[in-house]
């Protein structure tokens, strides 16, 4: 799982983002940029544009104006499956993974765009589709062995518990060998100890060379394992630095989370 990395200042960068739904205005001037090898969030209230910058960045939106570029390629006319391809994954705010396909199979979905055996051969069940297609298998339990759910690949996912469910996704985004992978609110739902061991995967990803951007409402989570922090309010990109200098920013105080959350998290 280790990745090759690019001599490239930015990993992604985003440029005067603004997206419009009928009329109404979800990003406006919306910049950053994401370092490789880093752990990054984006944080605002519900309707702040966040998730709507990880539909622009996997291809599932096109931004009205403004654009995103991957290791200097523009990448915002691209489809979803074309930037999979160029080494972005994403794992979704509710649930998708396929209730009729074991673990396992759900994992392997994930490396599609790798496989390399045509059409007929898939038909036909050549020798070179039957190696891939054990390589694919290897490589799913290898993941699920990374994410702990390695006893669990023969069953379906509505035997698991919901973490598992989001572990089952983590893994298929993994799937395909991506240098970025946008988590979004990977801890919704989950306890406080499954909150934890979310906190302990990210940085495994992290670790294997993977850069995390990730957008969640769990403070302490994001405050704990973020190396820097984007702020949303509106739309807009109301603050971005690390963490330390988000929790003493006035105006995200004011206009976000609240000073009892910002000083509980100072103080910790």
């Amino acid at each position: 799982m280790e990745q090759k990395r690019q001599n490239t200042k930015f990993l992604l960068r985003v440029e005067n983002l603004r997206k419009e739904f009928g009329g109404i205005v979800a990003l406006e001037k919306v910049s950053f940029s994401v370092n490789s090898n880093l752990i990054k969030a984006i944080i605002g209230p519900n309707g702040a544009g966040k998730t709507t910058i990880f539909n622009i960045v996997s291809g599932i939106y096109s931004p009205t104006k403004g654009k995103v570029l991957f290791k200097e390629e523009r990448i915002d006319n691209l489809s979803p499956h074309l930037i999979a391809k160029k080494g972005i994954s994403r794992t979704f705010q509710n649930l998708q993974i396929f209730p009729n396909l074991t673990v396992i199979e759900n994992v392997m979905v994930g490396c599609h765009p790798w496989t390399k055996s045509g059409f007929l051969s898939c038909i036909l069940k050549t020798g070179k589709n039957r190696r891939e297609e054990k390589k694919i298998y290897e490589r799913a339990e290898e993941l699920l062995k990374f994410v702990g759910l390695a006893e669990k690949k023969s069953l379906f996912p509505s035997s698991l518990t919901f973490h598992q469910q989001r572990l089952v996704e983590i893994a298929r985004a993994l799937a395909t060998e991506p240098e970025l992978i946008l988590l979004d609110e990977p801890a919704a739902g989950l306890n406080a100890r499954e909150t934890i061991d979310m906190a302990e995967l990210i940085y495994k990803i992290k670790e294997k060379g993977i850069c995390v951007l990730l957008v969640e409402h769990d403070m302490d989570l994001v405050m704990d394992i973020s190396q820097e922090v984007v702020v949303l309010d509106s739309g807009r990109v109301i603050a971005e630095g690390e963490p330390e200098s988000i929790q003493k920013n006035e105006e995200v105080i004011a206009i976000y989370l609240g000073e009892k959350e910002f000083v509980k998290n100072k103080k910790s």
